[in-house]
């Protein structure tokens, strides 16, 4: 019996490494991909080699450029045949107040965060209707559902992925193919951990609002996304689920 096969977007850093790890340890063949080719080679190596029973494969892709998105899922048919899941972790993030935003990096964050997600779904489409349960989960954020200063494009394009979720996960239920979102709060990234070092990000203010007391490690929010993707979550549909610690609910002053 032939294993299943994830493709993750982003998946050689961050929560994405954490991701494609989760899947490989849980018996999936993953599919790591991004635009950063000395990274992805490096996730892929040190996959293959705590979990040399199953397959680990890389394909650079960049989710804004349509042919890219094209190119390297004729490379991911040709060598696998079939999707089981879409991971879409591929995301950035500008902080500047909205006047020193410029047209371009508003759409840098829009491209890749939401449509980004658009155009890797649309790719996707024909091979995941060949698995018996397919499933798409889509990474967005907390910043879905409330506001970040500094961040008008990362929340816009997040809630725009909710958005995004519920209605392919209506157009595509006929087809059996289940469409989710999972929401992180803050996570211990190798970006976080960078802006708490630089005096960007206040830890113990953050600590003091997240309900838990402490920021997710990545493979907190891993572990949920595999969820989502696996058939034990085989009547879940449309949702968007906060992995947040509890911040979000925090309306103590």
């Amino acid at each position: 019996m032939s294993l299943p096969t994830v493709l993750v977007t982003g998946g050689a850093k961050g929560i994405g490494q954490a991701i494609s790890d989760e899947f490989a340890r849980n018996n999936w063949n993953v599919i790591v991909s991004g635009r950063d080719a000395s990274a992805i080679d490096s996730t892929v190596a040190s996959l293959t080699a705590l979990y040399p029973h199953v397959r680990v494969s890389g394909v650079v892709m960049d989710v804004t450029d349509t042919e890219s998105v094209s190119a390297a899922f004729v490379d991911i048919e040709e060598n696998f045949g079939s999707l089981t899941s879409v991971v879409n972790c591929a995301g950035i993030i500008i902080r500047k107040p909205i006047e020193e935003v410029s047209d371009e990096e508003w759409l840098r964050v829009i491209d890749t965060d939401l449509s980004g997600a658009f155009k890797v779904c649309r790719a996707a489409s024909a091979l995941l209707g060949k698995a018996d349960d397919a499933s798409v989960v889509n990474v967005g954020s907390i910043a879905g559902s409330v506001g970040i200063a500094g961040r008008t494009g990362y929340t816009s394009a997040k809630a725009g992925l909710e958005g995004f979720t519920r209605t392919l996960a209506l157009e595509w239920a006929p087809r059996n193919i289940r469409v989710n979102n999972v929401a992180p709060g803050w996570t211990r990234t190798e970006m976080v951990d960078g802006g708490i070092k630089q005096g960007r990000i206040d830890e113990a203010f953050l600590n003091s609002r997240i309900g838990l007391g402490r920021l997710a490690e990545p493979r907190e929010i891993a572990q949920v996304v595999f969820f989502l993707a696996s058939p034990a979550a085989s009547y879940v549909t449309g949702q968007t689920l906060l992995v947040d610690g509890g911040i979000t609910i925090n309306g103590n002053t």
